[in-house]
């Protein structure tokens, strides 16, 4: 988990770097259902927007929503 904290951080601080959305997206996600595991596109762009400060495109966070949920381990959520 620490890479992707580490890839969003970098994301937040290089408004031109490559993939800047989905790599936050990612970490939106990952918060989002750390959360709650019913996590929906809606929370996803509310912490994009709010905790973030980027504005996220819903099938962006979507997709990052998806892949999170596939990709983790119940115990880290």
């Amino acid at each position: 988990m620490t890479t992707l904290w580490r890839t969003v951080l970098s994301a937040l601080q290089g408004p031109d770097a490559p993939g800047r959305e989905e790599t936050i997206a990612r970490g939106a996600a990952a918060l989002a259902l750390k959360r709650t595991p019913d996590a929906t596109v809606e929370d996803v762009l509310e912490i994009g927007l709010y905790e973030f400060g980027v504005a996220i495109e819903p099938a962006t966070a979507a997709s990052a929503l998806a892949a999170h949920r596939v990709t983790e381990p119940d115990q880290d959520r």
